[in-house]
């Protein structure tokens, strides 16, 4: 103990300023840590937890802090073994609906959940949707499984439950929304299964319902800390209130400059009204940068300080003025792509003489993914190798989610969208016909496909295999080891050895793609523990991992690999919400026009506009070293709009000081066919802006 109190004396407070430390040292009550883009939040967070552990004494396992993505739960845990050690394993570090899963996998029943709930991801709740859509005679083509998902999950962010929508309907549309979303949640019940959404619905729902559970966690958890605030939604900061209910021991770190998510529901009122809801909260705000230069900053900040909605700060650096923002008007898309390949040359062939940047340290970023056709062909002519953030995940690969697909239905006979995917797959002669009265019986009956198939309702031989040897599977997973259960699964599928007899060009990606999955349920195991319990464990990590905003790459043409030891070569291409939580040395960032950014979509909604401007602000506080701003006089994919798709300067680039800018050609501002000057532009705003507070 002695040591560990020296640790702090002497080491512990050296690489904090002044603010981070009033935060860090900041022991009971609620407190909002305003912390500006690149001004050291992980820091803070974690060396909080070390110093309550350390200094205060505080057992790890009272203590949970909330992430949003998994990426950042483990950047987080790694830093706290760091500090920790071993006692760094027993702290709770998770995101929300990992939180929410691990309270339900414990006391789900209490809801009419079996323990082995599934929890279905996008793709099978769209699945899901559809067949309510089908059965409930609604023409997907007039009324699209897109609408009943974007506006029930609106629905669950803002905790609102099916009873409760359906009592609001006023119009058919209301209602009909409203009688899908009942009918999804008693499809999901009778399957055992939650989407992701349930999760933070369920475990709210379940506080409310038996305060005794609820009881337990706000006992047993004295201090609660919550990262990205600003992106917390009504239902997740309704579970946060009722956690730290007791204790009121609540750190929350945000950015309410840096709320882009409005669309997947995110309240920036929770981060603007916090001091409303805990008068007695100490507020700290981080505003010194450890990122980006003077003028990216002095950008930035002409940007979001426009926005009335936000809290009043203001970024600064020890760091020199760097260079000058480049700002480029060109003519068209084309033009304004080839101008970003020619500056990413220059700094790689500089990069060669020790004073420019490598591929890896250049990101373009778009408003929409349509912009980046352009700038792939760009790429490509001059074999510049690239990746796009948001391609397509491991889990979300077809031959993972066929091997998963078995791994479910042999965790859970209940799971119809597991059956309905590897009933047929590999093929194995069970034709539509048969499912088909497969699945009328079972409706009929009120049980699932996998019982119904059981209890032998459906017709042919290779229907009665197939039950057979997931019976079997299901015998097997009890005593074997997950990798082993996945081989098991892989040989009577005959699935590895059709992928190889397979004339597809990725057949050997596909194949490596399956020893990956058996490498990672290899890697599962515990001493110990159940074979049942492992894979139970297993699902829920995949559910996860597969629902997580955290951005992947796919590979772009031309795409370079780097060495065992050597960081891969390309470029990074990604639209702005992918961007955040990145940092880059250099930034183009592209497509800076009306229509653009702000998008069509939000020109003129206050509140839109306002996430547009933060949008401008987190692209821009990405960059580290050089920034560019680009935008075309005209662009193809606005042609259908006037003849020649003329576009507008976005408005947000009149607050850039005009002296941190470098123009290249023409003036960025004023420069192409048309352009309705600044004037016109704060009549606009004025006129956007004059009903708010």
């Amino acid at each position: 103990m002695q040591i560990e109190d020296q640790l702090l004396d002497d080491h512990f407070f050296d690489d904090l300023n002044p603010p981070q430390l009033q935060a860090v040292e900041h022991f009971k009550g609620p407190i909002l840590v305003l912390a500006g883009a690149g001004s050291g939040k992980t820091r803070v967070l974690t060396k909080r937890i070390a110093h309550l552990v350390l200094k205060h004494r505080v057992p790890p396992g009272r203590i949970l802090a909330v992430t949003f993505t998994n990426k950042a739960t483990e950047e987080m845990r790694e830093r706290l073994h760091r500090f920790l050690g071993e006692r760094g394993e027993q702290l709770w570090v998770a995101t929300f609906h990992s939180a929410a899963l691990r309270i339900l996998r414990r006391y789900a029943m209490h809801l009419g959940y079996r323990p082995e709930f599934v929890v279905y991801d996008v793709q099978d709740s769209n699945s899901l949707l559809k067949s309510i859509l089908k059965d409930s005679g609604i023409d997907d083509k007039k009324f699209p499984v897109a609408l009943f998902d974007r506006a029930i999950d609106q629905a669950k962010n803002s905790y609102i439950l099916p009873e409760q929508l359906t009592s609001s309907a006023n119009d058919f549309a209301s209602q009909q929304i409203a009688d899908v979303y009942d009918r999804y949640q008693k499809a999901l019940m009778r399957a055992n299964a939650m989407d992701f959404g349930d999760l933070l619905v369920n475990v709210v729902l379940l506080f409310e319902r038996h305060p005794e559970v609820l009881e337990r966690y706000k006992q047993n958890l004295h201090f609660v800390l919550v990262d990205e605030f600003q992106d917390t939604n009504l239902v997740q900061y309704k579970f946060i209130r009722m956690i730290t209910d007791l204790h009121r021991n609540l750190l929350v770190v945000g950015d309410d400059d840096q709320s882009i998510y409005k669309f997947r529901g995110a309240t920036i009122s929770n981060i603007l009204d916090f001091e409303q809801d805990f008068p007695d909260a100490k507020v700290i705000t981080l505003e010194q940068n450890y990122r980006s230069t003077a003028n990216i900053l002095a950008a930035a900040h002409g940007v979001i300080s426009r926005n009335k909605g936000r809290k009043d700060k203001k970024l600064w650096t020890a760091a020199e003025s760097g260079s000058p923002i480049v700002a480029c008007l060109a003519i068209d898309e084309g033009d304004e792509a080839q101008f970003v390949v020619s500056e990413i040359k220059l700094h790689h062939r500089q990069a060669v003489l020790g004073q420019g940047a490598s591929y890896r340290d250049v990101a373009v970023f778009y408003r929409t993914n349509a912009q980046s056709r352009a700038l792939e062909e760009a790429l490509m002519s001059a074999h510049i190798p690239y990746r796009i953030y948001g391609g397509l995940r491991f889990y979300d690969r077809k031959e993972i989610r066929d091997v998963l697909g078995y791994l479910r239905l042999i965790s859970s006979d209940t799971d119809d969208q597991a059956f309905m995917r590897i009933v047929n797959t590999p093929p194995r002669g069970i034709g539509a016909q048969s499912v088909k009265v497969l699945s009328d019986a079972a409706r009929e009956n009120g049980m699932a496909l996998m019982t119904a198939a059981l209890k032998g309702h459906g017709k042919g031989g290779a229907l009665s295999e197939f039950v057979k040897m997931i019976t079997e599977l299901r015998e097997m997973s009890n005593h074997v080891v997950l990798s082993e259960l996945v081989e098991e699964i892989l040989k009577r599928t005959d699935y590895r050895a059709r992928v190889k007899a397979a004339k597809d060009l990725n057949a050997e990606s596909r194949l490596e793609n399956l020893k990956e999955l058996i490498a990672i349920a290899r890697g599962m195991q515990v001493p110990g523990e159940l074979p049942r319990e492992t894979l139970q464990r297993f699902l829920d990590r995949v559910t996860l991992a597969s629902s997580a905003d955290i951005p992947t790459v796919s590979q772009g043409a031309g795409d370079g690999q780097g060495g065992e030891n050597k960081p891969a070569e390309f470029v990074s291409l990604m639209t702005l919400h992918m961007a955040k939580g990145l940092e880059f040395p250099i930034v183009f960032f592209t497509g800076l026009e009306e229509g653009l950014l702000p998008h069509q979509r939000s020109m003129y909604d206050p509140e839109e506009v306002e996430e547009e401007r933060r949008l401008c602000y987190v692209g821009m506080t990405r960059a580290m070293r050089i920034l560019y701003l680009t935008r075309a006089a005209q662009r193809s994919m606005f042609s259908g709009v006037d003849s020649f798709g003329y576009r507008d300067v976005s408005r947000f680039m009149y607050d850039v000081p005009d002296g941190i800018i470098q123009h290249r050609g023409a003036d960025f501002l004023h420069g192409g066919v048309s352009n309705s000057g600044r004037e016109d532009k704060d009549e606009v705003w004025d006129e956007e802006f004059s009903d708010l507070p």
